[in-house]
């Protein structure tokens, strides 16, 4: 149900990838100063992404988020400061095997989300197509990942894994994601997508039942005692869908897919103008004129 949210009275929520970030995946830099000098006045305001925590704290360049960090779709609840997670919801055991014997017996590429000895990493297996490469070179590129290919999947799925990630044409991942949720009900969680930066090339990734943002949204609320506060959240892309059915007031940009401006309260501009910044902005200067 919408409720009119204000700069005191909630804590805000962005995705990233198309809503937050431009399409070169960065935050302009009028941007950046704007949302650092609002936090600094004190806007409770952190992201939900299908990102990693690496990968979010080098796209966000050093912002002092003041809510914990929802990452890799809500795998991981982490304090971007300290880069320590508060809870990690790993794929159960048997899952996990399910899983590693559909990818050996399809002759399947993937790569593994995993956290082992108090640090991230990206297992990868197989590997075969150009989305594969293309992201894996990307990977390459990035500060800070660890990055490990693997020979046998038994030695991967031997740590805690919280997402497989498929990276395939629509088609072949459509028949794939089939399959794994007949084979695995209801005890994960999958997103099946375009990747907005690699136009033909689609993902699938597949967690825990328990990693979705919205539950990691209620979880926060709990936790840190937010109970009293409106949630705001601002999203473009189908992992959001839930996050806008929890949140009191729920803001797609514009270029967002239709489902989530059918389930919005509120369509703003675009990610490039960013248009995330620019409503707290001006829901701070509403809030001190009132």
């Amino acid at each position: 149900m919408y409720k009119q949210s204000n700069f005191s009275n909630t804590i805000f929520y962005s995705d990233l990838d198309g809503t937050l970030l431009n399409n070169n995946a960065r935050l302009a830099p009028k941007c950046y100063a704007d949302l650092q000098k609002l936090i600094d006045d004190g806007l409770l305001f952190s992201v939900a992404s299908a990102r990693n925590l690496n990968t979010i704290r080098n796209m966000l360049n050093g912002i002092h988020l003041s809510l914990p960090v929802v990452n890799l779709n809500g795998a991981y609840i982490s304090d971007i400061n300290t880069m320590r997670h508060i809870q990690i919801n790993g794929i159960e055991k048997n899952i996990k095997k399910n899983i590693s014997e559909i990818i050996e017996r399809n002759n399947l590429g993937v790569f593994i989300s995993n956290h082992q000895k108090n640090k991230d990493g990206i297992l990868y297996y197989g590997l075969k197509n150009h989305g594969e490469h293309s992201y894996l070179c990307d990977r390459q590129n990035s500060k800070d990942q660890i990055l490990v290919a693997v020979d046998q999947l038994s030695e991967a799925i031997s740590s805690e894994v919280t997402c497989f990630t498929f990276i395939d044409r629509k088609e072949k991942l459509e028949e794939l994601k089939a399959f794994i949720i007949k084979h695995n009900g209801h005890g994960i969680k999958t997103h099946l997508f375009e990747n907005q930066y690699s136009k033909g090339w689609f993902w699938l990734t597949v967690h825990s039942h328990l990693a979705t943002k919205s539950n990691a949204l209620q979880f926060i609320k709990q936790e840190y005692d937010y109970t009293d506060k409106l949630l705001t959240v601002f999203g473009d892309g189908i992992n959001d869908v839930e996050m806008f059915e929890l949140a009191d007031t729920a803001i797609s940009v514009n270029n967002a897919i239709p489902i989530i401006k059918e389930k919005s309260d509120v369509v703003i501009g675009s990610n490039n103008e960013g248009s995330v910044v620019n409503y707290l902005n001006q829901l701070k200067k509403q809030s001190v004129e009132f």
